[in-house]
């Protein structure tokens, strides 16, 4: 089985490229579909006529190695089953764990406060419905302060880096809901940042690395829909579904002009079936059948600008038109009456000599002072000071009367000018050959208007004219209207829907192509895609039948094909296999154990594809409806994940613990209790090195045992013992110093002995002597172990009870300082 269900690597366009290439692909389809996966602008590009793309490059991919995250701790307060703080303290390393405890003792708050951290939800909550459930998660003996801290480590993706601690945290304030809590990430000491800053809630969506018993039991119980969904997004074909989506969004745009002239072509016939018109016939003929003859119906409607529909449009025209309002002839009339009236009121030949006069002044002042002389220019009478002054007081008050006089002209002028327009701007009417005595009528009214008399009688023979024009006017729209109407024959309004038709009818033509390319490259999508999504599901497929296989033990049903069927409403998963050798779908014939292993088999691979951030994988109470027979087979399963993920399992009951130890499988116990005022404490159960001291305990003191296999076998357990215990003493001080978990593998893959694995787990040189650590004199019992572990190994010995309990003083002693 592989843990790491990898999908292929290869971009999602360079694999459409190689199928365009392989199934000989029209171009115009091949590049609609490279468009469409690039954008709504691209797509609409291609079909717009723009040039083909040409096909890039292939790329290596050169994405960074990923760092994949371990738990380290998770520290809960006042949450759910957890009164005061307390905290699971985990391995930030690939490896098994198990933590037990009965119903009621706090287990799962660990693990739901860990989910709610690292997914900002909770599927167990979000699916109770009660308001008992909704309202019961803070704790009820220790509400306040509520909170929730998980540390992880993030290792770098391969031996070069450093490890990097991150706190994800919540906190909820006294009286707020499940929703309103406080959180934040704090990234290698850092400030403070959102949760969002982790990047982790798209991850989080798709390999989601925690699974509870509620989770497992509505794996099936949900829509088929939801199931399909979980697996399609991590297949990593969302260029596939968004090309998909803008195709159709395309047609259906493109579509619809198409749908809406053959709903005119289909109106049009029965209109034009029903017609006397010889033209109707024609046109209805050349719609008849595809390809529709446009040239003809062309042909047929360019009469439709004859002279008699030229008439009716002037005639329309006509009866459209209005005429400026009385209020504004009255303001225009009142206007020039009062501005005539000013105008006449000044003494105009008296102005005209006053200012004679004051332009001679004006001149003979200016001689007098530019020239310096005493005498006028003229008569050469003296000319006084007081003349002068009395000459520019004269001067000032006929220069204030010209400009008056001057603005009374101007105001008159306007006035004329505003009238005139007035007259000017009537419509004039021709309608030639309408017949309408009305027309006449009309265009007398406005001449009389026109010759306009002297400017004395302008206001009074426009006043009494134009409601004579007005008059005229009505009449003539009235006759005009009707007029239209009485020469509108059956043709014209059969041209306006023919031209109507005509205008959808080219543009859905200049679509047709597009459209039909436009199917083409949906159909390509749908089937080709459905080979990628084959082709990616295929390592979901194989791990998922690895898996249940293992965890299948003692039951007949035999997993096939797991297939993603169906689009929209309708998708679903199909799940095949066999009964006794015999084909049929497998939920139907499952029992609920087996719906739980299957449920299982198909989350493990999803939460552990090569894409994923986490390095761990978090399981709630998974064997809860096991059968005893299929607990090894998980076991195997958690066995070969712990290989290369933090697998922490939660179990409520001594199943799997006792399977570990049964087995001696290389796991880490940890039990969960629960004491009054839901104070909480977590405690290391045996951990790997004491099972092989309890094994080598039972192999001595088995007197059935004979005394050689004794000797040859009983220093392999302590060597298995001692190097478990460094093993794990040397991992706990690596992440201590922050030193990444591959390079620490890499180093402990290295060493050769269990001298050198003891040297390394106390920090020392592989190569360096234990030197005091093993003083026969000091540590006597250290000693006697390492001589065990190494000579004895070798040389077989003598072992008795007091050699295992110098081997378990030593674990002590490695283990002790944790």
């Amino acid at each position: 089985m592989s843990s790491d269900a990898t999908l292929t690597s290869t971009a999602t366009v360079d694999e459409v490229w190689d199928l365009i290439e392989q199934t000989s692909t029209p171009d115009e389809v091949a590049f609609t579909v490279l468009a469409a996966m690039s954008s709504d602008v691209d797509l609409r590009a291609q079909i717009g006529g723009a040039a083909s793309r040409e096909r890039p490059a292939k790329v290596a991919d050169q994405r960074p190695d990923a760092a994949l995250a371990y738990v380290r701790a998770i520290t809960v307060e006042g949450f759910r089953g957890v009164g005061p703080r307390a905290s699971l303290v985990l391995e930030p390393r690939p490896g098994l764990t198990v933590v037990s405890g009965r119903n009621g003792s706090g287990k799962s708050s660990f693990a739901e406060a860990f989910e709610y951290a690292v997914t900002g939800r909770s599927y167990r909550w979000e699916n109770k419905k009660s308001k008992v459930w909704q309202d019961a998660w803070r704790n009820l003996h220790h509400g306040s302060p509520c909170r929730i801290g998980v540390e992880v480590v993030q290792q770098p993706d391969g031996a070069g880096g450093d490890a990097q601690r991150v706190l994800i945290a919540a906190r909820w304030d006294e009286g707020g809901g499940l929703d309103d809590a406080t959180t934040w990430v704090r990234i290698a000491g850092g400030e403070n940042q959102p949760v969002s800053s982790l990047g982790w809630d798209r991850p989080a969506e798709l390999y989601r690395p925690i699974l509870s018993y509620d989770e497992i039991g509505g794996l099936f119980e949900e829509r088929q829909s939801a199931l399909y969904d979980a697996l399609n997004k991590i297949l990593g074909l969302d260029e596939i579904t968004d090309a998909t989506a803008r195709i159709s969004s395309v047609i259906k745009e493109i579509g619809d002009e198409r749908k809406r002239a053959n709903g005119l072509r289909l109106a049009l016939r029965k209109v034009l079936a029903t017609a006397d018109d010889p033209r109707a016939g024609t046109v209805n003929k050349a719609l008849a059948s595809r390809p529709y003859k446009l040239d003809v119906v062309e042909k047929e409607i360019a009469g439709a600008e004859s002279p008699q529909q030229r008439l009716i449009q002037e005639l329309k025209a006509c009866a459209d038109s209005v005429l400026v309002d009385q209020a504004a002839v009255d303001a225009a009339v009142g206007g020039y009456r009062s501005a005539l009236e000013r105008k006449l009121g000044a003494a105009e030949t008296a102005l005209e000599l006053l200012s004679t006069r004051t332009t001679l002044l004006r001149d003979a002042q200016r001689y007098v002072t530019e020239a310096e002389a005493a005498d006028c220019p003229v008569c050469e009478t003296p000319l006084s000071a007081e003349w002068q002054q009395r000459v520019a007081a004269t001067i000032e008050d006929s220069s204030r009367a010209v400009e008056e006089h001057a603005d009374i002209i101007d105001g008159w002028k306007a006035a004329s000018r505003q009238v005139s327009e007035l007259v000017a701007d009537l419509p004039d009417v021709s309608l030639d050959g309408s017949g309408l005595d009305e027309v006449d009528a009309y265009r007398a009214a406005v001449a009389r208007l026109r010759e306009l008399p002297e400017q004395s009688a302008v206001a009074e023979h426009v006043s009494a004219e134009w409601p004579r024009v007005v008059a005229a006017h009505e009449a003539l729209t009235v006759a005009a209207a009707r007029r239209a109407d009485e020469l509108t024959d059956a043709w014209a309004p059969l041209v306006e829907e023919i031209v109507t038709w005509l205008s959808a009818e080219k543009t859905a033509r200049e679509n047709d192509a597009a459209l039909d390319n436009l199917n083409d490259a949906k159909k390509w999508l749908n089937d080709h895609g459905s080979q990628l999504r084959d082709q990616r599901m295929q390592p979901i497929v194989d791990s998922a039948r690895d898996i249940w296989s293992r965890l299948k033990q003692e039951s007949d049903v035999d997993l096939g094909a797991i297939e993603l069927l169906g689009t929209g409403t309708q998708r679903r998963v199909a799940l095949t296999g066999s009964v006794d050798g015999e084909d049929t779908g497998v939920l139907s014939v499952m029992s609920q154990g087996e719906l739980h292993a299957l449920a299982l088999a198909l989350f493990i691979p999803r939460a552990t594809v090569g894409d994923s951030p986490f390095g761990f994988l978090f399981l709630d109470d998974p064997i809860q409806a096991m059968d005893p027979a299929k607990i090894d087979g998980f076991l195997a399963v958690l066995q070969e994940l712990a290989k290369t993920r933090q697998v922490v399992v939660f179990s409520h009951d001594d199943r799997l613990p006792t399977a570990i130890r049964r087995l001696s499988v290389d796991a880490t116990l940890l039990e969960v209790s629960r004491e009054p005022g839901s104070k909480i404490s977590v405690k290391r159960a045996e951990v790997t090195a004491d099972r092989y001291a309890a094994d080598a305990y039972s192999l001595i003191r088995d007197e059935g045992v004979p005394a050689h296999v004794k000797n040859a076998a009983g220093p392999g357990l302590f060597r298995l013992a001692v190097e478990s215990a460094a093993k794990q003493r040397y991992f706990h001080e690596c992440t201590r110093a922050g030193i990444a978990y591959a390079k620490a593998e890499e180093d402990w893959a290295k060493l050769i002995g269990t001298k050198a694995c003891v040297a390394v787990s106390l920090g020392r040189d592989p190569k360096e002597s234990l030197g005091g650590w093993q003083s026969p004199h000091s540590h006597p019992h250290r000693n006697n172990v390492m001589g065990i572990c190494t000579v004895g190994v070798h040389e077989g010995g003598v072992l008795g009870l007091d050699d295992v309990r110098d081997l378990r003083k030593t674990l002590r002693d490695l283990l002790g300082s944790k």
